[in-house]
Formats: C-alpha cells, structure tokens, sequence
C-alpha cells in the first residue's frame, strides 16, 4: 500500500513537472516569434532608410549640378555686361523744359532746378518725407536735419516768450458797433501780445543753423534747402522775427449769439492790422495754432 501511494506521487510530481516545461516552452517559442517579427520590421525598416538615404543623395547631386549650372550663368552674364558700354541718357532740352528723353528710363537734372520744384519742405519742425527723397538724404542725414529745425525752432519760441508782452488791443480792432471799421469786421475782444524784434536775439542761431545744414549736407544741397526755409520761416516764424510785432486772437459776435475767433497780427508787413479768421480744419503744426496753444485761446473744434 506504501508503495502505491509513493508511486502516485512521484507520478503526480512528474506531472506537475511536465505541464511546468510545457508552459515554459510554450512562452519561449511565443518570444521567439516576436522576436522573429521585431526582427523582420527592424530590417524592413533599415530597407526603407536606405532607399530613402539613396533618394536623398540623388537629389542632393542634382541640386548641386544645377547650382553649379546657374553660377555659371551668372559668371557669363556678368563676364557679358562687364564688356557692354553704357550709353547716357540724354541731357534735357534747355527749350523743352519738363521733357521727359525718348527712350530713356530716366535723366539727369541739374539741382539749381530743384528751386523751382513745389513740394512741402517740412511738417512742423520735421522734414517731410517727399523733401528727404527729393535731396536724397540718408536716414542719418535726415535725422540731423530734423535736429538742426527743432533746434532752431526752440531758439526763436524761446526768445519770443522771453521777450514778449500782454498790451492792450491796438486802436481799430475792438470794433464792435462801430460799422465804419476798417477791418469789416466788428470784433468785441481781443487778447494780444507785442513781441519785440529779435534779429539780434536770433543772428547766431540762424548762422548755426545753416552751418550745421552744410556740414550735414554739403554746399549745393544746403544752398536749396536754405533757399526754401526762407519760405518756410517768413510764413511760420514771422521771418525769425524780424521786426516789432503785435500778435493776438479776437473774437466776433454773431448774430445766433456765438463768437467766431480771427487771428491779428501788426507789424511792418501787414499794417496795422491783418485779421484771418480760423476755421476748424487748421493746421496744428501751423504758428496760429502755437501762438492758440500758448495764449491759452480755445480752437474751433472739428
């Protein structure tokens, strides 16, 4: 009966050990399968890299094969207008003034000219853009330029302040009532100021201002832009105040009980009295509006 019992347990024992292997062989061959896969994409893959790696290089041969075609051109194009003679516009017809040459993309114009061009020289105290490109200024040159009217700009503000006085209206401008007047108009107040000469204040300013403008720009360019800030002086700067002044704002009643506001100035060019009457769509940059902002006088509005 002992033996019986032993030999069933070694069977048992067997078996248990047999269906142990078969499971570990069963995952061995599961692992080599996968194994086997893995390996199968690993290599189909380095296929691909390799056609790929190969498509690429074709390329590369071909780009660098026509690079080498167009540098080639280049160097033939360049060899062949190196040998070609330029032939100059022509020079304009002193009779033809305006005339453009035939055939010709462009032509030279001698700057003396330039005076008689109408364009904007500035925008407040800074150039416009149209005078930059007309001188051919540098972004460098502009910028001192800028500088050189800013400064002078600041000189001669600043001296008028100095220098300048609140006095009573002259005789003639308060009018109100009075239908006679020579003005046409009937003002019934008025702020004004009386702002001395100051050629002497400004003598020096102005010779610093046109040497920075030749040092900046050289004679010729210098000599046109100096030509027309004359203009641009006279008509915003009371000619950098050459001359005693009277300048101010009055103020005309109207008939539906509001005011309408008149820029004044006396002086030697104007008499003793010039009235512009000031509209909402005044120039901010213009000396009306300076003179509004400094006096304190309220602008129409838009």
């Amino acid at each position: 009966m002992k033996k019986l019992i032993i030999i069933a347990a070694v069977c048992g024992l067997a078996s248990c050990l047999w269906m142990h292997q078969c499971m570990l062989l069963r995952d061995v061959h599961n692992q080599n399968q996968q194994l086997a896969a893995a390996a199968a994409e690993l290599k189909e893959r380095a296929a691909r890299a390799d056609t790929a790696r190969q498509s690429a290089e074709g390329k590369l041969a071909s780009l660098r094969q026509e690079q080498r075609a167009r540098v080639a051109a280049a160097s033939d194009s360049s060899a062949h207008d190196a040998g070609l003679v330029l032939t100059p516009p022509a020079e304009p017809d002193p009779s033809h003034q305006g005339g453009w040459p035939s055939n010709a993309a462009f032509f030279y114009l001698s700057k003396q000219y330039l005076t008689n061009v109408s364009y904007k020289l500035l925008n407040g105290d800074q150039l416009t853009d149209e005078a930059a490109a007309l001188f051919g200024m540098s972004a460098a040159e502009r910028e001192s330029i800028d500088k050189t009217f800013a400064g002078l700009t600041d000189q001669f503000h600043h001296a008028e302040i100095q220098s300048m006085q609140q006095v009573d209206p002259p005789a003639g401008w308060l009018t109100a009532g009075n239908p006679s007047a020579s003005s046409g108009v009937n003002f019934g107040s008025a702020l004004t100021y009386q702002i001395p000469d100051l050629t002497d204040a400004m003598n020096s300013a102005e010779t610093t201002f046109l040497d920075q403008l030749q040092q900046t720009l050289g004679a010729s360019r210098a000599q046109i832009i100096a030509s027309s800030a004359d203009s641009y002086l006279r008509q915003n700067m009371s000619d950098l105040g050459a001359g005693d002044r009277t300048v101010g704002f009055a103020w005309e009643p109207e008939s539906d009980g509001t005011q309408s506001l008149w820029y004044a100035v006396a002086d030697a060019r104007n008499g003793e009295g010039s009235f512009q009457r000031v509209d909402a769509n005044l120039d901010p940059n213009s000396q009306i509006a300076y003179y509004a902002r400094l006096f304190g006088v309220k602008l129409p509005g838009p």
